[in-house]
């Protein structure tokens, strides 16, 4: 028997985005005893460059940079925890992904913070 993953909406969103770049995407299994995973997707592009993103989702826009930071500090901070930045084979990104009204906003977890960043 074939054990399926079912993607939620926001996850079947971001798996498209991803592909459209050239990553190959596989699906965070459900390992953890909470129902919150630290990561939804990774994503590997090129057997180099390697991505763990977390997707959230709100109903209002967030004004700016430090309300994001506010909203995501968490999840940012779990992220940093269970995946390490640093590694010498392969260059790791660690993204959280938020939608709203059907766009999705990209911020890079970094050391000491979250930047915005563009994948267009």
């Amino acid at each position: 028997m074939k054990n399926t993953v079912r993607l939620s909406p926001i996850e079947r969103a971001a798996t498209s985005l991803l592909k459209e770049k050239g990553y190959t995407v596989v699906p965070m299994l459900p390992c953890f005893a909470s129902r919150h995973k630290p990561a939804h997707l990774m994503a590997l592009k090129n057997t180099t460059e390697l991505l763990y993103l977390k997707l959230k989702q709100t109903t209002r826009p967030l004004p700016d940079i430090p309300a994001t930071e506010e909203f995501c500090h968490t999840d940012a901070l779990l992220l940093r925890r269970l995946f390490p930045l640093g590694s010498k084979t392969t260059v790791l990104h660690l993204e959280i992904w938020i939608r709203n009204n059907g766009r999705f906003t990209f911020l890079e977890v970094l050391a000491d913070g979250l930047r915005e960043v563009s994948h267009v």
